[in-house]
């Protein structure tokens, strides 16, 4: 049987609704794991690399023009 593979951050995607579920929804007591999403997909999107955890919109960089 193939090994699953998940998309690139979504452990970090799924540790942030861990963390919010845990603390009634309070982002301020997840900032940490937020931040470490926010990482995971700056560095991807950077890399030119893609995942359903990493809009480009969200964490691209902004283009100048």
């Amino acid at each position: 049987m193939p090994q699953q593979t998940f998309p690139p951050c979504q452990k970090f995607a799924c540790d942030i609704q861990d963390c919010l579920s845990k603390n009634n929804y309070q982002e301020t007591k997840c900032e940490k794991v937020i931040q470490a999403l926010r990482t995971c997909c700056e560095e991807l999107l950077e890399k030119g690399g893609s995942s359903p955890c990493c809009p480009k919109k969200k964490y691209g960089k902004k283009e100048s023009h």
